[in-house]
């Protein structure tokens, strides 16, 4: 089973840039990160989604822009996806310290599951009335607001692309997005910029990991960082990812409907790190089943062991992360991801050709591009 490195990981990675803008971190830095921005007063962090170690390998040759100014691989959270990497970067927290573990949490209060990101019932679609439910009962201060709190002054942003960011027309191609990312780093003689663009990681789910389109936009996006990151040299600029993906064949858990009668309710968090809670009195019944259907496809854990081993990072556990953990967890070590789907399209039954959020190398492993450093 692959495991955070606690050293060296995407959190780790935030509390190095926390420091260099005098933020106490909350956890260990990276020294080689350290080192490289001492001195530098202005830094941006782009985080291009799913462009991991393994799918810039895939795409770029040893001697490219970006693969020559590595400075490290560093491992992703568990799991490694969007929902608990991105908000581990911007808190400088572990996902068991902000509760954003994955895509989908079951809230206890409402007894639902939640789609976090958009705050959107996962059987239904519909969207959650009321105050966003992460927002409400896990909310945490960004690493932009830390910094202009410490520095006492405003430095420090975050801007997203489109779709994320629909409002400005400025973000919505990659060559606008990046070239603005610069303006606002260049509006201070001190700054911090963190810039997050939703592709690779769209295109990928849809074409899988080696489609044409996937590498011409990887392409476009080392030439417009070179292109820029070089006409502004004063500019310390990272490069990173929040994971990487593999390509998937799905597998559904309705074909096994004695193992699916063992469950309370639909799983939770991510399709390759699933979350299992169990009627009463069928743990044993259920541990047994999956094994026997999955057990070569996912590693099996039970909370008490989850929560022994730090799999959701190091720290004090969040509250509703205790509340969001199930009786077992199973962890995806091949291409084979689970689902349950009580309604198929048979045309096209699982929408991703491409995903993440399991426990492969290909998934967790992130690479530190540095440039001007």
């Amino acid at each position: 089973m692959n495991k955070i490195d606690y050293s060296n990981s995407i959190t780790n990675l935030s509390n190095s840039i926390l420091k260099h803008f005098g933020v106490k971190p909350f956890h260990k830095t990276i020294p080689e990160i350290d080192k490289k921005l001492d001195g530098k007063k202005k830094v941006i962090v782009f985080l291009f989604d799913a462009m991991g170690k393994s799918v810039l390998e895939k795409h770029l040759d040893e001697y490219s822009f970006f693969r020559t100014h590595i400075i490290k691989n560093i491992t992703s959270t568990i799991p490694p996806t969007t929902v608990a990497s991105t908000t581990s970067f911007l808190s400088g927290k572990f996902p068991i310290e902000t509760g954003w573990l994955g895509w989908t949490l079951y809230f206890n209060e409402i007894d639902k599951n939640v789609n976090v990101f958009p705050n959107v019932d996962d059987d239904t679609g519909e969207l959650i009335m009321g105050k966003h439910m992460m927002n409400k009962t896990c909310p945490y201060k960004n690493i932009a607001a830390l910094i202009n709190e410490k520095n006492n002054k405003e430095i420090a942003h975050l801007i997203y692309g489109y779709p994320v960011d629909k409002n400005n027309k400025k973000v919505r191609r990659i060559k606008g997005f990046i070239k603005y990312a610069y303006k606002i780093a260049n509006e201070n003689d001190e700054s911090f910029t963190y810039a997050y663009w939703v592709n690779p990681d769209g295109l990928m789910h849809g074409r899988g990991v080696n489609d044409k389109k996937v590498h011409k936009n990887i392409l476009k996006i080392q030439k417009y960082i070179q292109r820029y990151s070089l006409k502004n040299k004063d500019v310390a600029t990272l490069v990173i990812a929040d994971h990487g993906m593999i390509d998937v064949n799905f597998l559904d858990m309705y074909e096994h409907p004695d193992l699916v009668n063992t469950l309370k309710r639909n799983t939770s968090i991510e399709k390759r790190t699933m979350n299992f809670f169990i009627k009463d009195g069928q743990q044993d019944e259920f541990k047994k089943l999956f094994n026997k259907y999955y057990g070569q496809y996912y590693t099996l854990l039970s909370k008490e062991k989850v929560l022994k081993e730090n799999l959701f990072g190091e720290g004090l556990p969040h509250k509703k992360s205790l509340e969001f953990i199930g009786d077992f967890i199973g962890l995806a070590n091949s291409d084979i991801s689970l689902q349950m789907k009580k309604q198929k399209d048979e045309k096209n039954p699982f929408v991703f050709k491409a995903h993440h959020a399991g426990n492969t190398l290909d998934e967790m492993l992130i690479s530190v591009i540095g440039i001007n450093l």
